[in-house]
Protein backbone atom coordinates (compact mmCIF):
# COMPACT_ATOMS: atom_id res chain seq x y z
CA UNK A 1 0.00 0.00 0.00
CA UNK A 2 1.17 3.47 -0.51
CA UNK A 3 2.73 5.15 2.25
CA UNK A 4 2.80 9.30 2.87
CA UNK A 5 6.55 9.19 2.28
CA UNK A 6 5.36 7.33 -1.14
CA UNK A 7 2.69 10.27 -2.34
CA UNK A 8 5.57 13.07 -1.16
CA UNK A 9 7.77 12.01 -2.92
CA UNK A 10 5.67 11.62 -6.02
CA UNK A 11 4.50 15.17 -5.63
CA UNK A 12 8.95 16.44 -5.67
CA UNK A 13 8.60 14.44 -8.74
CA UNK A 14 5.99 15.74 -10.49
CA UNK A 15 7.40 19.07 -9.38
CA UNK A 16 10.76 18.39 -10.96
CA UNK A 17 9.47 17.26 -14.05
CA UNK A 18 7.80 19.68 -14.37
CA UNK A 19 10.99 22.17 -13.99
CA UNK A 20 12.79 19.63 -16.68
CA UNK A 21 9.47 20.59 -18.68
CA UNK A 22 9.87 23.93 -18.26
CA UNK A 23 13.18 24.47 -19.08
CA UNK A 24 13.40 22.00 -22.35
CA UNK A 25 10.25 23.76 -23.78
CA UNK A 26 11.21 27.80 -22.79
CA UNK A 27 14.79 27.60 -22.04
CA UNK A 28 17.30 29.33 -24.52
CA UNK A 29 19.25 26.78 -26.28
CA UNK A 30 22.12 30.06 -27.26
CA UNK A 31 22.73 30.38 -23.63
CA UNK A 32 25.38 28.10 -21.98
CA UNK A 33 24.91 28.87 -18.73
CA UNK A 34 20.97 27.91 -19.05
CA UNK A 35 21.63 24.24 -21.09
CA UNK A 36 24.21 23.58 -18.16
CA UNK A 37 21.17 24.17 -15.91
CA UNK A 38 18.88 21.90 -17.26
CA UNK A 39 21.48 19.29 -17.84
CA UNK A 40 22.17 19.56 -13.69
CA UNK A 41 18.63 19.41 -13.28
CA UNK A 42 18.09 16.08 -15.58
CA UNK A 43 20.94 14.39 -13.73
CA UNK A 44 19.41 15.31 -10.28
CA UNK A 45 16.28 13.86 -11.46
CA UNK A 46 17.96 10.73 -12.67
CA UNK A 47 19.54 10.00 -9.58
CA UNK A 48 16.89 10.74 -7.55
CA UNK A 49 14.57 8.13 -9.79
CA UNK A 50 17.24 5.96 -9.32
CA UNK A 51 17.28 6.03 -5.72
CA UNK A 52 12.77 5.78 -5.64
CA UNK A 53 13.63 2.36 -7.60
CA UNK A 54 16.40 1.52 -5.16
CA UNK A 55 14.43 1.59 -2.26
CA UNK A 56 16.24 4.58 -0.54
CA UNK A 57 13.84 7.48 -0.05
CA UNK A 58 15.91 9.14 2.14
CA UNK A 59 18.77 9.97 -0.64
CA UNK A 60 15.51 10.60 -3.08
CA UNK A 61 14.21 12.77 -0.96
CA UNK A 62 17.82 14.93 -0.55
CA UNK A 63 18.16 14.92 -4.17
CA UNK A 64 14.35 16.09 -4.92
CA UNK A 65 14.96 18.61 -1.78
CA UNK A 66 17.76 20.22 -3.78
CA UNK A 67 16.35 20.26 -7.04
CA UNK A 68 13.24 22.61 -5.91
CA UNK A 69 14.07 25.65 -4.97
CA UNK A 70 11.95 28.05 -2.53
CA UNK A 71 9.71 29.94 -4.12
CA UNK A 72 6.11 31.33 -4.76
CA UNK A 73 5.35 27.97 -6.75
CA UNK A 74 6.73 25.36 -4.32
CA UNK A 75 6.37 26.60 -0.45
CA UNK A 76 3.58 24.56 0.03
CA UNK A 77 5.64 21.21 -1.43
CA UNK A 78 8.68 22.70 1.40
CA UNK A 79 5.97 23.22 4.26
CA UNK A 80 3.83 19.12 3.10
CA UNK A 81 8.24 18.13 3.07
CA UNK A 82 8.89 19.60 6.64
CA UNK A 83 5.94 18.34 8.40
CA UNK A 84 6.67 14.91 6.94
CA UNK A 85 10.40 15.19 8.39
CA UNK A 86 8.53 16.29 12.04
CA UNK A 87 6.38 13.48 12.11
CA UNK A 88 8.79 10.61 11.08
CA UNK A 89 10.85 12.14 13.73
CA UNK A 90 13.49 13.49 11.70
CA UNK A 91 13.95 17.30 13.46
CA UNK A 92 17.09 18.20 12.08
CA UNK A 93 15.94 17.71 8.36
CA UNK A 94 12.53 19.69 9.52
CA UNK A 95 14.30 22.63 11.28
CA UNK A 96 16.49 22.87 7.92
CA UNK A 97 13.50 23.39 5.31
CA UNK A 98 11.87 25.61 7.58
CA UNK A 99 14.75 27.61 8.42
CA UNK A 100 15.72 27.84 4.70
CA UNK A 101 11.87 29.08 4.13
CA UNK A 102 11.91 32.22 6.81
CA UNK A 103 15.56 32.76 5.50
CA UNK A 104 13.90 33.76 1.75
CA UNK A 105 13.45 37.53 0.81
CA UNK A 106 10.39 39.04 0.15
CA UNK A 107 8.32 36.33 1.35
CA UNK A 108 4.86 37.37 2.72
CA UNK A 109 3.54 37.90 6.51
CA UNK A 110 1.35 35.06 5.77
CA UNK A 111 3.83 32.79 4.89
CA UNK A 112 6.40 33.88 7.10
CA UNK A 113 4.08 33.06 10.40
CA UNK A 114 3.33 29.70 8.96
CA UNK A 115 7.14 29.09 8.16
CA UNK A 116 7.52 30.18 12.09
CA UNK A 117 4.57 28.34 13.72
CA UNK A 118 6.07 25.35 11.74
CA UNK A 119 9.40 25.86 13.31
CA UNK A 120 8.23 26.28 16.58
CA UNK A 121 6.89 23.18 16.62
CA UNK A 122 9.57 21.70 15.25
CA UNK A 123 11.54 23.17 18.55
CA UNK A 124 8.47 21.55 20.24
CA UNK A 125 8.90 18.66 19.41
CA UNK A 126 12.76 18.10 19.88
CA UNK A 127 12.65 19.29 23.15
CA UNK A 128 13.84 22.83 22.75
CA UNK A 129 11.60 24.83 24.45
CA UNK A 130 13.08 28.51 24.84
CA UNK A 131 13.47 28.81 20.73
CA UNK A 132 10.11 27.39 20.36
CA UNK A 133 9.09 30.11 23.15
CA UNK A 134 10.46 32.74 21.64
CA UNK A 135 8.63 32.40 18.09
CA UNK A 136 5.71 31.92 19.91
CA UNK A 137 6.06 35.01 22.00
CA UNK A 138 6.66 36.54 18.18
CA UNK A 139 3.23 35.22 17.32
CA UNK A 140 1.27 36.62 19.82
CA UNK A 141 0.13 39.43 18.20
CA UNK A 142 -0.64 37.54 15.07
CA UNK A 143 -4.34 38.03 13.84
CA UNK A 144 -4.55 34.01 12.61
CA UNK A 145 -1.99 32.15 15.09
CA UNK A 146 -2.01 34.46 18.08
CA UNK A 147 -4.63 32.25 20.23
CA UNK A 148 -2.36 29.47 18.86
CA UNK A 149 0.72 30.90 20.02
CA UNK A 150 -1.02 31.93 23.93
CA UNK A 151 -1.66 27.30 23.90
CA UNK A 152 1.47 26.96 23.06
CA UNK A 153 3.36 29.08 25.43
CA UNK A 154 0.99 27.57 28.22
CA UNK A 155 2.14 24.06 27.56
CA UNK A 156 5.80 24.95 27.53
CA UNK A 157 5.06 27.13 30.95
CA UNK A 158 3.03 24.09 32.69
CA UNK A 159 6.22 22.01 31.43
CA UNK A 160 9.03 23.87 32.43
CA UNK A 161 6.95 24.93 35.76
CA UNK A 162 7.27 28.38 35.50
CA UNK A 163 3.91 29.44 37.02
CA UNK A 164 4.43 33.48 36.72
CA UNK A 165 4.73 33.77 32.64
CA UNK A 166 2.07 30.49 32.53
CA UNK A 167 -0.12 33.43 34.78
CA UNK A 168 0.24 36.06 32.27
CA UNK A 169 0.03 33.91 29.36
CA UNK A 170 -3.21 32.51 30.30
CA UNK A 171 -4.66 36.14 31.56
CA UNK A 172 -4.09 37.23 28.11
CA UNK A 173 -6.07 34.10 26.78
CA UNK A 174 -8.49 34.76 28.64
CA UNK A 175 -8.90 38.12 27.23
CA UNK A 176 -9.56 36.53 23.83
CA UNK A 177 -11.59 33.40 24.98
CA UNK A 178 -13.41 33.95 27.86
CA UNK A 179 -14.37 30.54 28.57
CA UNK A 180 -11.01 29.75 28.92
CA UNK A 181 -11.22 30.86 32.54
CA UNK A 182 -13.38 28.09 33.76
CA UNK A 183 -11.21 25.44 33.81
CA UNK A 184 -9.03 27.05 36.74
CA UNK A 185 -5.81 26.75 35.54
CA UNK A 186 -4.84 30.20 36.76
CA UNK A 187 -5.87 28.63 40.48
CA UNK A 188 -3.34 25.91 40.32
CA UNK A 189 -0.64 28.05 39.20
CA UNK A 190 -1.21 30.49 41.80
CA UNK A 191 -1.03 27.03 44.18
CA UNK A 192 2.02 26.09 42.65
CA UNK A 193 3.91 29.41 43.86
CA UNK A 194 2.01 28.70 47.22
CA UNK A 195 3.45 25.55 47.68
CA UNK A 196 7.04 26.79 46.50
CA UNK A 197 6.65 29.56 49.00
CA UNK A 198 5.87 27.33 51.54
CA UNK A 199 8.42 25.07 51.19
CA UNK A 200 10.90 28.77 51.83
CA UNK A 201 9.11 28.71 54.83
CA UNK A 202 7.55 32.29 53.58
CA UNK A 203 3.87 31.54 55.22
CA UNK A 204 3.06 34.99 54.57
CA UNK A 205 3.60 34.82 50.90
CA UNK A 206 2.08 31.64 50.43
CA UNK A 207 -1.17 33.37 51.79
CA UNK A 208 -0.72 36.16 49.76
CA UNK A 209 -0.61 33.83 46.27
CA UNK A 210 -3.27 31.93 47.36
CA UNK A 211 -6.37 34.94 48.01
CA UNK A 212 -4.83 35.50 44.23
CA UNK A 213 -6.01 31.84 43.57
CA UNK A 214 -9.52 33.36 43.90
CA UNK A 215 -12.88 31.21 45.11
CA UNK A 216 -13.87 29.96 41.51
CA UNK A 217 -15.54 26.25 41.66
CA UNK A 218 -12.25 24.64 39.77
CA UNK A 219 -9.33 25.03 41.90
CA UNK A 220 -11.20 25.80 44.81
CA UNK A 221 -10.30 22.33 46.73
CA UNK A 222 -6.74 23.09 46.33
CA UNK A 223 -6.34 25.97 47.63
CA UNK A 224 -8.04 24.64 50.47
CA UNK A 225 -6.10 21.92 50.97
CA UNK A 226 -2.98 24.03 50.61
CA UNK A 227 -4.55 26.93 52.94
CA UNK A 228 -5.00 23.55 55.93
CA UNK A 229 -1.48 22.65 55.15
CA UNK A 230 -0.08 26.17 55.57
CA UNK A 231 -2.34 26.15 59.34
CA UNK A 232 -0.43 22.75 60.33
CA UNK A 233 2.66 24.36 59.30
CA UNK A 234 2.57 27.29 61.48
CA UNK A 235 0.86 25.01 64.31
CA UNK A 236 -2.83 26.51 63.88
CA UNK A 237 -4.09 22.77 64.11
CA UNK A 238 -7.81 23.81 65.08
CA UNK A 239 -8.01 25.87 61.82
CA UNK A 240 -6.74 23.12 59.85
CA UNK A 241 -9.30 20.33 61.05
CA UNK A 242 -11.49 23.15 60.14
CA UNK A 243 -10.93 23.35 56.87
CA UNK A 244 -10.07 19.75 56.08
CA UNK A 245 -13.58 18.94 57.83
CA UNK A 246 -15.31 21.33 55.16
CA UNK A 247 -13.32 19.82 52.16
CA UNK A 248 -14.19 16.58 53.16
CA UNK A 249 -18.19 17.34 53.30
CA UNK A 250 -17.77 19.56 49.84
CA UNK A 251 -15.79 16.51 47.80
CA UNK A 252 -16.24 12.91 49.59
CA UNK A 253 -13.76 12.05 46.62
CA UNK A 254 -10.95 13.09 48.38
CA UNK A 255 -11.87 11.91 51.68
CA UNK A 256 -8.95 8.98 51.45
CA UNK A 257 -6.55 11.94 50.75
CA UNK A 258 -7.34 13.99 53.98
CA UNK A 259 -8.02 11.44 56.92
CA UNK A 260 -4.61 11.28 57.04
CA UNK A 261 -4.22 14.81 57.45
CA UNK A 262 -6.99 15.18 59.53
CA UNK A 263 -5.92 12.26 62.08
CA UNK A 264 -2.47 14.14 62.24
CA UNK A 265 -3.71 17.32 63.24
CA UNK A 266 -6.20 15.58 66.13
CA UNK A 267 -2.99 13.71 67.08
CA UNK A 268 -1.24 17.36 67.61
CA UNK A 269 -4.32 18.93 69.48
CA UNK A 270 -4.37 15.12 71.48
CA UNK A 271 -7.79 15.41 70.61
CA UNK A 272 -9.43 11.94 69.21
CA UNK A 273 -12.76 13.10 70.18
CA UNK A 274 -12.75 15.18 67.39
CA UNK A 275 -11.39 12.99 64.84
CA UNK A 276 -14.36 10.99 65.97
CA UNK A 277 -16.82 13.01 65.76
CA UNK A 278 -15.62 14.21 62.30
CA UNK A 279 -15.67 10.75 60.61
CA UNK A 280 -18.98 10.14 62.46
CA UNK A 281 -20.21 12.88 60.42
CA UNK A 282 -18.46 11.00 57.41
CA UNK A 283 -20.47 8.30 57.37
CA UNK A 284 -23.75 9.76 57.87
CA UNK A 285 -23.06 12.17 55.47
CA UNK A 286 -22.35 9.41 52.39
CA UNK A 287 -22.82 5.97 51.26
CA UNK A 288 -18.74 5.96 50.26
CA UNK A 289 -18.12 7.48 53.74
CA UNK A 290 -16.71 4.60 55.88
CA UNK A 291 -15.49 3.17 52.48
CA UNK A 292 -13.56 6.02 52.30
CA UNK A 293 -12.07 6.25 55.69
CA UNK A 294 -11.34 2.25 55.35
CA UNK A 295 -8.96 2.65 52.80
CA UNK A 296 -7.35 5.94 54.55
CA UNK A 297 -6.65 3.09 57.29
CA UNK A 298 -5.19 1.01 55.75
CA UNK A 299 -3.03 3.15 53.73
CA UNK A 300 -1.74 5.11 56.97
CA UNK A 301 -0.95 2.47 60.03
CA UNK A 302 -0.67 6.12 62.36
CA UNK A 303 -4.40 5.97 62.37
CA UNK A 304 -5.64 4.14 65.67
CA UNK A 305 -9.02 5.66 66.06
CA UNK A 306 -12.17 3.19 67.03
CA UNK A 307 -14.21 4.60 64.70
CA UNK A 308 -11.59 4.41 61.85
CA UNK A 309 -11.27 0.60 62.46
CA UNK A 310 -14.81 -0.23 62.75
CA UNK A 311 -15.09 1.58 59.20
CA UNK A 312 -12.77 -1.28 58.25
CA UNK A 313 -14.05 -3.62 59.57
CA UNK A 314 -17.17 -3.51 58.04
CA UNK A 315 -15.44 -2.66 54.71
CA UNK A 316 -13.65 -5.93 54.76
CA UNK A 317 -16.82 -7.82 55.85
CA UNK A 318 -18.56 -6.74 53.21
CA UNK A 319 -16.16 -6.88 50.23
CA UNK A 320 -16.71 -10.39 49.03
CA UNK A 321 -12.84 -10.74 48.17
CA UNK A 322 -11.57 -9.86 51.02
CA UNK A 323 -14.32 -12.00 53.20
CA UNK A 324 -12.73 -15.05 51.93
CA UNK A 325 -9.15 -14.32 52.34
CA UNK A 326 -9.48 -13.56 55.85
CA UNK A 327 -11.02 -14.95 59.27
CA UNK A 328 -14.21 -13.42 59.33
CA UNK A 329 -15.52 -15.05 62.56
CA UNK A 330 -13.10 -13.37 64.39
CA UNK A 331 -14.27 -9.73 63.38
CA UNK A 332 -18.03 -10.80 63.54
CA UNK A 333 -18.68 -13.45 66.68
CA UNK A 334 -15.43 -12.56 68.26
CA UNK A 335 -15.14 -10.47 71.53
CA UNK A 336 -13.73 -7.09 71.66
CA UNK A 337 -10.44 -8.14 72.26
CA UNK A 338 -10.29 -11.08 69.61
CA UNK A 339 -11.74 -8.20 67.26
CA UNK A 340 -9.26 -6.02 67.37
CA UNK A 341 -6.40 -8.32 67.74
CA UNK A 342 -7.61 -9.67 64.11
CA UNK A 343 -8.07 -6.74 63.26
CA UNK A 344 -4.66 -5.74 63.42
CA UNK A 345 -3.47 -8.60 61.67
CA UNK A 346 -5.74 -8.34 58.80
CA UNK A 347 -4.90 -4.00 58.64
CA UNK A 348 -0.97 -5.39 59.16
CA UNK A 349 -1.20 -7.51 56.47
CA UNK A 350 -3.05 -5.69 53.31
CA UNK A 351 -0.64 -2.63 54.37
CA UNK A 352 2.14 -4.82 52.91
CA UNK A 353 -0.28 -6.41 50.33
CA UNK A 354 -1.99 -3.48 49.13
CA UNK A 355 -0.15 -1.64 46.02
CA UNK A 356 0.78 1.97 47.43
CA UNK A 357 1.89 2.68 43.92
CA UNK A 358 -2.08 2.65 42.27
CA UNK A 359 -3.50 5.12 45.36
CA UNK A 360 -4.58 7.43 42.22
CA UNK A 361 -5.44 7.19 39.03
CA UNK A 362 -6.50 9.83 36.05
CA UNK A 363 -10.18 9.45 35.29
CA UNK A 364 -9.17 10.98 31.85
CA UNK A 365 -6.11 8.54 30.72
CA UNK A 366 -5.69 6.05 33.19
CA UNK A 367 -2.32 6.94 34.74
CA UNK A 368 -1.39 5.75 37.73
CA UNK A 369 0.59 7.30 40.87
CA UNK A 370 1.29 7.22 44.83
CA UNK A 371 0.38 10.86 45.66
CA UNK A 372 -1.93 13.18 44.98
CA UNK A 373 -1.22 15.34 42.05
CA UNK A 374 -3.70 17.92 40.22
CA UNK A 375 -2.06 17.21 36.17
CA UNK A 376 -1.56 14.33 34.98
CA UNK A 377 1.94 14.45 33.56
CA UNK A 378 0.38 11.58 30.29
CA UNK A 379 -2.77 13.72 28.97
CA UNK A 380 -2.05 17.00 30.59
CA UNK A 381 -5.47 17.58 32.32
CA UNK A 382 -6.10 19.17 35.31
CA UNK A 383 -7.83 17.13 38.49
CA UNK A 384 -8.35 14.11 36.79
CA UNK A 385 -6.45 12.10 39.16
CA UNK A 386 -8.47 11.02 42.20
CA UNK A 387 -7.75 8.35 44.44
CA UNK A 388 -8.98 5.10 44.04
CA UNK A 389 -12.34 3.65 44.98
CA UNK A 390 -10.73 0.33 45.70
CA UNK A 391 -8.22 -1.33 47.56
CA UNK A 392 -5.67 -2.24 44.80
CA UNK A 393 -3.08 -5.19 44.96
CA UNK A 394 0.02 -5.88 43.18
CA UNK A 395 0.56 -8.86 41.08
CA UNK A 396 3.40 -11.18 42.43
CA UNK A 397 5.99 -11.18 39.81
CA UNK A 398 7.27 -14.85 38.74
Amino acid sequence: MPTESTFLLAGLFFVAAALGYFFAVFGDDDEEEEELATGQLNADYIKGLNFLLNEQPDQALEVFMRMVEVDDETLETHFALGSLFRRRGELNRAIRVHQNIIARPNLSVGHREQAMVSLAEDYLSAGLFDRAEKLYQDLRESAEYGVRALHKLIRIYESTNDWEPAIEAYQALEKIEPDAGEDGRVAHYYCELAEQAAMDRDFPRARELLKKAGGGRRGADRVRLVLAGLAQETGDHKEAVKVYRQVMKDQPRLITEVVPRLAESCRELDDQNLLTKSLKELCKGTGDGGKAIALATVYDPRIVNETALECLREYVLSDEVLGNLVDTASLERGDANDQRVALDKLREGLGGFVSQTHRYRCTECGYVTSQLIWQCPTCRSWETILPAAQLSVETPVT
